[in-house]
């Protein structure tokens, strides 16, 4: 019998890996290998709204932003005047609010041109290429004018039935979210009403602004600002016990709690963390309600199964590797954490454990993706969680309560709480003693890392009093591993040219990481802004453990003459755009030397001349002519992912 259960197993197994990989593979040959005819074509586009409208700040002028539904467009054509087509795709539209506002359900259609997404993979940041994929987001339009329509007068695109209702569910969603957002404005401060909206909905972080939002990182609890199991959790909680108060029976409280866990999960979104959560409460109350034993690992591994059969891409979203990474380690350490630790009061011993065993598995992954460790978030779980936790109860029953009775009273206290945990959350943030910047650490240091919490789990649910003193070698061999990697110690004596692909202009970095030094070269032909471009850069120098204040900038021009940028004995990089004997000689003198260009006519005869060496054509804000983008050593700056180069 068991050996027909592990041949089932196994061809179940193989026929779901077949079929997502057939999935997978279509879905990214749909998105990659189809561009959409409107692509840089200007136009009048019919859009339904389907995400919720939020503001966001670009050179001091205030924009809304959403995600919406393609309907169909008529072109600004001369062959194709007055020809309404329909069209698919998301478009994400980032417009200045002049005239009537912009709502979740809006069908309106905005006059402008939609631009490709610029998906360019960059070292140590969020890749939001599988979400594009995922979400079938084909293009984003910048600036340009609206007008709100009514669905009826977009016939002539022949809409299907489904959109209609579509509407109606995305105004119904859209009203609910209004209310606690009108709510939060009218009985909060104007410091607090946007922490307090995004408490309960979450999102809404161009109204946070980026000072509050860098202080939630540093903290490392920027995760409560988008809903998480901890909501989940808490709402279940107040359902749960609101129903034994009301002396109502505990399975038909376990099922309320499902419903309003449902509920609250459509009207926020469905998100990885707030689905996954979702999904393990109804796993528990259902295990009550049978009578069921549930075992919160199993319930999890399920969830995490579930969600990659429905789409694998999900493998590669932050969000689910940073919410399922937390759980699994809360699941794995908390307990054992929680014993071992004896020294502490429970107060303070409970949320210290709850922040560390969530961060134990993740550290590799919050190195890649922000470069930096916090001893601020230890005393931010201790200190401002526990607050924001009971704020977040206290929003959830005001928001119920203020609809039928004035509670002003209270609403007052929750601001006083609120106000609170932003100074102190600044003043923690700010204190650079708790900030290390350490960057992405390597491959080999992430085994190492890995094995030591192996070894640690292995060790604490022995609860073996002779284990003790292994167990903290353990502890100290973990810190060992990231004192190495802040160190730079690998990086000894090496000097690394790393190519930030950007948009408006290209940069590059020439990085020291053992010394903690940086040289940014940035190539301005037209003298544009760089304040846009600006996180690119920071992100480069961040991946590798560099501070911004050890940072040198240093602009050149890629259209000028022949110029040596950067040179030591065995390597130089120079900007090289005409040719003459005595450059020539150079080149040919010296073993490696990284070309720029501009000219992309003369890329060819680069090559011809010079086969080994590397050659980064540099065209910003210009358009890429008579190169093969397939030839060996030559690189587009800005339109491909270029590995970094040790010199």
């Amino acid at each position: 019998m068991s050996c027909t259960y592990i041949l089932v197993t196994i061809l179940v197994s193989c026929g779901l890996g077949i079929a997502t990989y057939i999935h997978v593979n279509r879905e990214i040959n749909h998105y990659v290998g189809h561009t959409k005819f409107y692509i840089s074509q200007e136009g009048e586009y019919a859009l339904l709204v389907d995400s919720p409208v939020e503001t966001t700040v670009i050179e001091e002028k205030k924009y809304k932003t959403f995600s919406a539904m393609l309907l169909g467009l008529e072109p600004h054509k001369d062959t194709a005047k007055g020809l309404h087509i329909k069209a698919d795709g998301h478009i994400k539209v980032t417009i200045e609010e002049k005239s009537s506002p912009i709502h979740m359900g809006d069908t309106i259609i905005v006059n402008g041109t939609p631009k490709k997404l610029y998906l360019t993979e960059e070292r140590g940041t969020i890749d939001r290429r599988n979400k594009a994929i995922r979400n079938g987001e084909m293009a984003s339009i910048f600036e340009g004018t609206y007008k709100i329509v009514d669905i009826h007068t977009l016939q002539t695109y022949k809409l299907a039935s489904y959109v209609g209702y579509y509407q109606q569910y995305l105004h119904i969603i859209g009203h609910m979210r209004s209310t606690v957002e009108t709510l939060m404005q009218r009985y909060l401060s104007d410091k607090t009403k946007w922490l307090g909206v995004s408490l309960v909905l979450g999102g809404h972080y161009g109204e946070l602004g980026q000072d509050v939002l860098r202080q939630f990182g540093y903290t490392g609890i920027i995760h409560i600002l988008s809903i998480s199991g901890s909501h989940i959790a808490l709402l279940f909680s107040i359902v749960y016990g609101l129903c034994r108060v009301c002396r109502i029976r505990k399975r038909y409280a376990m099922m309320g709690g499902i419903i309003i866990s449902i509920f609250y999960c459509i009207v926020v979104g469905f998100s990885a963390p707030v689905v996954r959560s979702t999904i393990m409460g109804i796993w528990l109350a259902l295990a009550y309600v049978k009578g069921r034993m549930y075992t919160a690992k199993q319930g999890l591994a399920v969830t995490a199964i579930l969600f990659l059969l429905y789409n694998p891409l999900l493998l590669l979203d932050v969000s689910f590797q940073l919410s399922f990474g937390a759980t699994y380690g809360l699941l794995l350490f908390g307990m054992p954490l929680y014993r071992w630790i004896t020294v502490l009061p429970p107060i303070v011993k409970a949320p210290l454990v709850l922040c560390i065993s969530a961060q134990l598995l993740l550290i590799p992954f919050q190195l890649y993706y922000f470069h930096y460790l916090s001893l601020a978030s230890l005393f931010a779980a201790i200190i401002i969680t526990p607050l924001l936790d009971i704020a977040i109860v206290m929003l959830f029953g005001c928001t119920i309560l203020s609809l039928l009775i004035p509670i002003g009273m209270v609403w007052n206290v929750i601001d006083w709480i609120l106000t609170i945990c932003l100074y102190a959350n600044a003043n923690l943030a700010n204190s650079s003693i708790c900030l290390w910047w350490i960057g992405t650490i390597s491959a080999t240091l992430g085994v190492l890392y890995y094995g030591c919490v192996g070894l640690l789990y292995i060790n604490l649910v022995s609860l073996k009093l002779r284990f003790r003193t292994f167990t903290k070698g353990i502890v100290l061999m973990g810190i060992g591993i990231i004192a190495i990697a802040y160190s730079g110690i690998l990086y000894r004596n090496e000097t690394i040219l790393h190519i930030v692909p950007m948009k408006q202009s290209n940069a590059f970095l020439i990085v020291k990481p053992y010394e903690k030094t940086a040289m940014v070269y940035i190539d301005t032909p037209d003298a544009i802004p760089m304040k846009a471009s600006e996180i690119r850069v920071r992100n480069g120098l961040q991946s590798f453990g560099i501070p911004l204040k050890n940072a040198h900038v240093q602009r050149f021009q890629s259209t000028g003459k022949n110029t040596v940028l950067y040179k030591n004995d065995i390597t130089s990089v120079m900007v090289y755009n005409r040719q003459n004997d005595e450059k020539k000689l150079q080149l040919n003198d010296m073993r490696n030397t990284i070309l720029i260009t501009s000219q992309s006519y003369m890329v060819n005869q680069i090559v011809a001349l010079h086969s080994n060496h590397p050659v980064l054509v540099s065209m910003p804000r210009g358009a890429m002519r008579d190169i093969d983008p397939d030839a060996e050593h030559v690189h587009l700056w800005g339109y491909q992912y270029i590995s970094d180069y040790r010199l």
